[in-house]
């Protein structure tokens, strides 16, 4: 049952991002941020969409895939696809929940621009691996004193079970820590070119800052 724990925990924290740039004369960094943290948390495509030239459909196609690609690492635990639906919900509620508000972007000497960004962590998980392994150790003993051996299928689906309803508890309920303000970069793809870029390791940064990774180590 511990490697499969230690799995699913960290399934629930695979960063969605995908590749981000932006482009124009009159380009608008802090606009571009806001775009790409509505994009991958809150599921709202227009803006981003309009700023990087690509449609809303398929803004929206990269993030469902992202989606699906989460759900599909559930595929060796033999969930019932209504099950994993329901994390899969539950993972986009939890994004939408997501707290962050974008400042005015400086410009620097180099092209580039520094952009604050505000950010609430969000207590999605709190105790959720002391409580999950309290648990299970309680479920097993149950089992045994009335005779029974589960197998450790029947124990992931208790298990799996007991996390949905740990997360969805505290994200209809959510708390925030105070803010922190994390500065990004947006720069140019090169010097030549007209196009602005905000990393995937900038994204993923900023938005391991809005919800409580190190509650589930």
């Amino acid at each position: 049952m511990k490697h499969k724990k230690t799995s699913i925990l960290f399934l629930l924290f695979l960063a969605v991002s995908f590749a981000l740039t932006g482009c124009g004369q009159n380009f608008d960094a802090s606009r571009y941020v806001q775009a790409c943290l509505d994009a991958n948390t809150h599921g709202e495509f227009n803006d981003y969409a309009e700023i990087t030239k690509i449609s809303v459909e398929d803004a929206r196609k990269q993030y469902d895939n992202l989606l699906d690609q989460e759900i599909a690492a559930f595929d060796e635990y033999n969930l019932s696809n209504e099950k994993k639906e329901k994390f899969r919900t539950l993972f986009e509620k939890m994004y939408k929940s997501f707290k962050y508000e974008v400042g005015e972007a400086t410009k620097k000497k180099d092209g580039s621009y520094s952009v604050p960004v505000t950010t609430y962590k969000m207590l999605a998980f709190q105790n959720l691996a002391e409580d999950m392994t309290t648990f299970i150790m309680d479920y097993y003993q149950d089992a045994i004193a009335a005779g029974k051996s589960p197998s450790e299928n029947e124990a992931f689906e208790v298990a799996t079970d007991f996390m949905y309803d740990y997360i969805t508890k505290n994200i209809d309920n959510p708390e925030y820590e105070e803010a922190v303000t994390t500065t990004v970069t947006v720069a140019k793809t090169d010097n030549n070119s007209n196009i602005y870029t905000l990393t995937n390791d900038e994204l993923n940064n900023l938005l391991n800052t809005m919800f409580d990774f190190e509650n589930i180590r």
